[in-house]
């Protein structure tokens, strides 16, 4: 089987036209088909409806491009070729005229005589995009000699194009800005490329020297050099040169600096050309303090620093905090030598006090984000100053910070908790421990006030009550972060005084909402949002107390009685009930510990289950009290089967009323229902032993209903079924019986049994119901789900009575089914029960069925890839046989067959599926390595592992080649998300597959590496004998295989 999509490829690269060697001849080409991809009524048929001859030999030489399509793919193969160097240098320097001269064609005539200004632009882009491409990565196809033309060429495009650019405005047209912009980052990359050490100065006296209108352009360029040197996407002849060069740079910093220096002093404010010149000063600025290391010392001599404060106070923001921001950021003040750029930055900063204050006021929303970064970025920054204990004025430094967290808008607040969190954790690591201590309480004022700023922010926006579901989530995230804060000031505080500040707060906001009158309090008969009132300060409260539950200490005896006894008492805002519920759960420990606040709460959070807003809240709530709270066994009970009865009259009254009751929308969701359920199973579990009968009380609901829907007649919802199955699911996993043996506890209801005997109940049941929706992938999911816990919980040895109908109930269904989770199921099986060799021959029979089913149902490489889930489960399962319970798999026909589907399955775009099939492939060699490791100690092997290494030897002898030359094809380009895991497998497969095979790969990718190289050749510009490019990357292949030998 060869993958399908490969032959489209290859079908499609035959249908282009082939490209010339020849610039003559190619650029013509390159023209219509930039013609058909920028022409704006380009379609994808023959556009030419002209009759007569010479339009029919136009229409002719046009074929080939007439579809946008053809030209796009036929331009992006162009654009790898060597031609492309000469032509695009053709494009940027030619006018239209001289196009039209250059074209023989009359449609190329035509092409060019119509074209605008604005397709000019486009060609003349696509020509510096080209290049810029070819500068990072296709230098190698041109003669070292000729790459100093090569610059030269593309200085004289970036000064043309940028006197063009700055003559624009004076002549009302606009300024191709894009294009120098491109020509600037091709002419950087070309630096790197050929070691072009004195580019800065060269540029400074051939171009700006005569050109000094061209000062932001050239600033441009320089920006770009940093950049380029340092993308990802340059490809050096050698990492070495790469290097030095960056030093070049580093060594040059003073170069640039004093570009800007003179560039900033020559602004005249009369000029509209200052702004531009101001915008490439900042930029090139924070790119060189981004990426190249400068010594700081330089940017502590020069003017720079305060003019770009000086923009700061004058409201010139964005470009101008991200430079100060990148400074902050790369020099710290714990970096060596940059003290003196510390004192500098700091007077600087501190200037800017009171502009930030007037952005405050007037709620200059720039304004405050701009400063909330400066501020935070050098708090972050200058930490180390910060804990100091040199008094140097710490504490006004963190408040700036504090006010910038105290700004209302939620975003920008947002910035400063990076800070709080490196703040806390590095007041916690200070030493020792009576120095830390001494910190913590000289910042505890500070901290305070951080607890009211951040329970502020935790408050709701006024219209929350019309936010969607998803916008209600991203609220909750936001409150989240601020919460996070408030749990890292626990940390310093303790939770106890935390808990007593925001206690204290809260019963201070209830007083003020007491006194409020009745209609603005936001109870359940009046508006809940109301600007200055409602209930919103009180859940703000509300959510920080839970947000410190795990600092508070189990006998805290003051705030926690007056929440808990506050919270019935709450009116019913949804929001609101759900943070109490949220609260009372989070404190299920403390609850079980006090009782009597328990009791009013259990009627508080059963009625929040009924409403749809704070239900989930309460399920959760439920569940964690009865995880932690040893009284509530027959309340809870009473709780879940109330909800069940509930369910089942609401089912009675939609088949009553013609419903059907065919919809899983109880009167409770069912995940909610579930949490209730998980709660009730815990708190019931240890009364299992005297009283069983409660087991019955919760699974007979569910056999019922799993009954009725495994009748005949019954055609039930794959809902209706899924849900059961859940209900099932949970009771497996949380009922838990004592795991006792009848002759530790006779007459006691043990948990193995009580499982086993459940499962056996239901098993006609589970069967039948399966069989009504054999394709639906979520019942199916949740049927194989129940097995495996069934499995794992009761244990393999009480399960094995219900091992066969298992394991036929999996290949029957993965028949029907081809779903994917019927393999993780067998996975499960086999990875259970593959020790134990009294179950080798079922276990294998089970793999050979389901092996069957997936051959019979992947026939080509479009079935693998329509089934990329079912592929991955597959091999994992093999996999597992392999490792557990080898010798049947190795020993048959099978493993030949699943070396050939894996060498298949290697070859899909999809990493799951790949994960699979490596994972098959790394079992399989793993043993094969246990094995002769065995036989390398002296140990001796028996019958069965001789047999497997024989067997061993044949498969891979006959599949392995195709599955060495996939891996090999992968290092040089395949699925990039598992190439660092084929190199892996390559290694080790060379220490497994017989010579034979090793060497037939090796010879094959070695055969690649000439062709490849080859063609590589061909490409080159005449008169270039260097290496390929590509021969490194096959080169590198061959060594790891030859190595593997």
């Amino acid at each position: 089987l060869v993958p399908q999509h490969h032959h489209h490829q290859q079908q499609q690269d035959q249908d282009l036209p082939p490209h010339s060697s020849d610039p003559e001849e190619e650029l013509p080409r390159v023209l219509l088909a930039l013609q058909t991809v920028y022409a704006p009524n380009a379609s994808g048929g023959n556009n030419n409806n002209n009759n007569d001859a010479s339009s029919s030999s136009s229409s002719a030489a046009a074929a080939p491009f007439d579809r946008r399509d053809v030209a796009d793919r036929y331009l992006t193969s162009f654009q790898r070729t060597a031609v492309a160097w000469v032509v695009c240098d053709r494009l940027l320097s030619a006018s239209d005229n001289i196009l039209v001269t250059a074209t023989s064609s009359s449609s190329c005539v035509e092409a060019a005589a119509d074209s605008s200004a604005t397709l000019r632009t486009q060609r003349q882009f696509f020509a510096a995009q080209t290049l810029h491409a070819k500068c990072l990565g296709d230098v190698y196809q041109l003669p070292p000699s000729s790459l100093p033309s090569l610059r030269d060429s593309l200085l004289n495009h970036f000064v043309n194009h940028a006197s063009d650019s700055y003559r624009a405005p004076l002549e009302n047209r606009p300024a191709n800005r894009p294009l120098v912009t491109r020509l600037s980052m091709a002419i950087a990359s070309l630096a790197a490329q050929m070691g072009w050490d004195t580019c800065l100065t060269d540029v400074t006296n051939g171009v700006l020297a005569p050109h000094p209108e061209l000062g932001p352009a050239v600033l441009e360029l320089f920006r770009s050099v940093p950049e380029e040197a340092d993308s990802d996407r340059l490809v050096p002849a050698a990492e070495e040169d790469l290097w030095r060069y960056r030093d070049v740079l580093r060594n040059s910093s003073r170069v640039v600096l004093g570009l800007c220096e003179h560039a900033v002093r020559s602004v005249r404010p009369s000029d509209n050309s200052d702004v531009a010149t101001t915008e490439a000063v900042l930029s090139c600025l924070q790119s060189w303090i981004r990426i190249v290391d400068m010594d700081p010392r330089l940017l502590e001599g020069t003017s720079l620093l305060s003019w770009t404060f000086d923009l700061l106070a004058d409201g010139g923001f964005e470009q101008a905090v991200d430079v100060v921001v990148e400074l902050l950021r790369t020099y710290p003040s714990d970096r060596r030598g940059a003290d003196g750029l510390v004192r500098a930055i700091n007077p600087g900063s501190g200037g800017n006090e009171g502009p930030f204050q007037k952005s405050i006021r007037e709620e200059d929303e720039d304004g405050m984000r701009g400063y909330c970064r400066i501020f935070t970025e050098m708090s972050e920054s200058y930490l180390s100053l910060i804990l100091s204990h040199e008094e140097m004025n710490q504490e006004s430094l963190v408040e700036l910070v504090l006010r910038c967290s105290g700004i209302t808008d939620k975003e920008i607040a947002g910035i400063t908790l990076h800070f709080w969190y490196r703040f806390v954790m590095g007041l916690e690591e200070l030493e020792p421990f009576e120095y830390r201590q001494v910190r913590i309480d000289g910042f505890a004022p500070q901290l305070h006030r951080l607890l009211g700023v951040c329970t502020r922010l935790l408050r709701y926006p006024m219209d929350v009550e019309d936010y969607s579901p998803d916008g209600l989530d991203d609220a909750e995230g936001v409150r989240a972060y601020f919460a996070d804060t408030i749990e890292d000031c626990c940390r310093l505080l303790g939770g106890e005084a935390v808990l007593r500040s925001t206690g204290d707060a809260l019963r201070a906001e209830c007083g003020r909402v007491a006194a409020l009158p009745p209609d603005t309090r936001g109870g359940d008969r009046a508006p809940p949002r109301r600007a200055g009132g409602g209930m919103d300060g009180i859940e703000a409260y509300l959510y920080a107390i839970q947000a410190v539950s795990l600092y508070v200490p189990p006998d805290e005896t003051d705030v926690l009685p007056f929440v808990m006894g506050l919270v019935p008492q709450l009116p019913d805002v949804p929001l609101l009930r759900a943070t109490a519920c949220r609260t009372v759960g989070r404190y299920a420990s403390w609850l079980g510990m006090q009782p009597a606040y328990l009791r009013p709460l259990l009627p508080y959070l059963a009625q929040g289950l009924s409403m749809p807003r704070c239900a989930a809240a309460a399920a959760v709530a439920i569940r964690e009290i009865c995880e932690r709270c040893d009284s509530l066994g027959d309340s809870v009970l009473q709780l879940y089967e109330g909800i069940v009865v509930a369910r089942q009259q609401h089912a009675n009254n939609s088949l009553a009323s013609g419903g059907g009751g065919g919809g899983e929308d109880f009167v409770l969701d069912l995940k909610n229902e579930l949490e209730v359920l998980e709660g009730v199973c815990k708190a019931v579990s240890n009364k299992l032993a005297t009283e069983p009968s409660i087991a019955n009380r919760l699974a007979q609901p569910i056999m019922s209903n799993l009954k009725a829907m495994a009748a005949p007649e019954s055609n039930p919802a794959p809902k209706l079924i899924l849900a059961e199955v859940c209900r099932l699911t949970t009771l497996v996993r949380y009922l838990r019986p004592p795991r006792l043996s009848p002759q530790q506890a006779p007459g006691i209801l043990n948990r193995s049994d009580f499982i086993l005997g459940l499962m056996r109940e239901c098993w006609p049941m589970l069967d039948a119901v399966s069989k009504k929706q054999p394709r639906d992938f979520n019942c199916g999911e949740k049927l194989c789900r129940l097995h495996k816990h069934a499995l794992r919980e009761c244990g393999q040895l009480h399960y094995l009575p219900l091992l066969q109908p298992l394991v036929e109930q999996t290949v029957q269904n993965f028949g029907l089914s081809l779903s994917s989770p019927y393999l993780y199921l067998a996975s499960v099986i086999v990875s259970e029960y593959g020790r134990d060799a009294r179950q080798s021959k079922l276990l294998y029979d089970m793999v050979a069925s389901l092996s069957a089913a997936v051959f019979g149902a992947l026939r080509s490489a479009e079935d693998f890839t329509a089934h990329p889930d079912v592929v991955e489960e597959f091999f994992f399962m093999a996999g597992r046989m392999v490792t557990h319970c080898p010798s049947p798999l190795v020993q048959s026909p099978l493993l030949d067959s699943l070396l050939q589907c894996a060498a298949l399955g290697m070859t899909l775009h999809h990493r799951d599926a790949n994960r699979g099939t490596l994972n098959f492939l790394e079992s399989t060699v793993s043993y094969s390595l246990k094995l002769q490791s065995n036989v390398a100690s002296g140990s001796s092997l028996d019958d069965n592992e001789r047999a497997d290494v024989a067997a061993l030897e044949r498969a891979i002898l006959h599949e392995g080649r195709p599955l060495v030359t996939n891996l090999a094809q992968a290092l040089l380009g395949g699925p990039s998300s598992i190439q660092a895991r084929f190199r892996e497998r390559v290694h080790r497969g060379g220490a497994v597959l017989p010579e034979p095979a090793m060497s037939g790969a090796a010879d094959a990718v070695d055969t690649a590496a000439i062709d490849i190289g080859a063609r590589a050749r061909q490409e080159r510009v005449p008169g270039d004998v260097a290496q390929p490019r590509g021969e490194g990357g096959f080169q590198l292949v061959s060594k790891e295989i030859h190595s593997g030998m």
